[in-house]
């Protein structure tokens, strides 16, 4: 079925909206924000929307979840504000037991400061396959629709990326 630019704008507005806001809220932790970035990201979803074939599949919808995360990004650096990922690893210290000694707290943040360097080292493949099966939490094959490639890379991609921190890391 083809649908006009407007119907599917219309369909991205009534089907994604939520769920960007959630991952925009997710990022910046500031409602207005999310909101702010839910507005930004549709303005560059329009400008993409010819280049949608079918925005009932899956991959339409990840691309805007990946745009409106993007552009939470570029809000939450041009606030000063530590970085998405930095955030997801406070967030992990955070669930940890207490750290029994100032020490060993500071050995954890740099960890996990290192951590997150090695992260965003990786090659851009191993990168987005970690984070869309880990941080998104995906399937293997909704991540393999949405890169275009099969349920069997993804998980090759995943162990090679997860293989390589641990290289990298010294573990």
């Amino acid at each position: 079925m083809q649908m006009t630019r407007e119907e599917k704008l219309n369909y991205i507005a009534s089907h994604y909206m939520q769920p960007m806001w959630q991952k925009a809220y997710s990022v910046l932790s500031d409602a207005h924000e999310a909101e702010d970035a839910c507005q930004e990201a549709f303005i560059k979803l329009m400008k993409l929307c010819d280049s949608i074939e079918d925005v009932t599949e899956l991959r339409a919808r990840a691309l805007c979840l990946v745009v409106v995360r993007n552009t939470a990004i570029d809000m939450a650096r041009k606030n000063g504000r530590a970085s998405p990922t930095e955030d997801i690893y406070m967030d992990l210290e955070a669930d940890a037991e207490p750290a029994s000694s100032p020490e060993t707290r500071l050995e954890e943040a740099e960890a996990m400061e290192r951590l997150s360097q090695e992260i965003e080292r990786l090659p851009e493949d191993y990168r987005d396959v970690l984070r869309l099966r880990c941080l998104n939490e995906l399937s293997a094959e909704q991540t393999a629709e949405i890169l275009m490639c099969t349920p069997n890379t993804v998980n090759i991609r995943l162990t090679r990326a997860r293989k390589l921190l641990r290289e990298r890391l010294g573990r």
